[in-house]
């Protein structure tokens, strides 16, 4: 029924992570880790007079927060080293589901199995099982967009 290509290049990488990051459960820091390092750290090096354990769970406190900080480009970067980055996906939208298909991967959801579908600025959610799977409109004709849409409601 709708037909649709699209290259998963480092520009789809970077708007399926900021499309998905804002609903996920990883959006903010975890304020509460970093200041449990930071105080058993404090109490180590102070209290204790373990120097070496305070240290090593300053540094760990000072990778949590690094790695909220850096957690785009990260997980951007493990995507375009991937053997998927660069290659065409051919998407197939029709009454049973939603086909993709690339050289190294392939799946298919029927309605049915996708849980809800999230519209964002950029693209759309399909939520699935305990997975998600995003789309870019710039992947999508209107009418496939709007007939993903309509299937989701059903």
């Amino acid at each position: 029924m709708f037909q649709s290509e699209f290259t998963l290049d480092k520009q789809y990488f970077q708007e399926c992570f900021d499309e998905s990051v804002a609903l996920s459960q990883h959006h903010k820091p975890k304020y509460g880790l970093i200041s449990f390092l930071l105080i058993l750290g404090a109490l180590s090096h102070y209290l204790l007079g373990q120097a070496y354990l305070g240290n090593f769970l300053f540094v760990l406190a000072v990778i949590e927060g690094v790695s909220f900080y850096y957690r785009r480009p990260w997980w951007v970067a493990r995507q375009m080293v991937s053997r998927a980055s660069g290659s065409k996906v051919h998407l197939q939208i029709d009454e049973q589901g939603i086909k993709a298909k690339n050289p190294y991967r392939a799946f298919e959801l029927s309605w049915q199995e996708i849980d809800n579908v999230i519209e964002t600025d950029k693209g759309l959610l399909i939520e699935h099982a305990k997975y998600r799977q995003y789309i870019s409109k710039q992947a999508l004709e209107q009418d496939a967009y709007a007939f993903i849409l309509q299937q989701a409601k059903k």
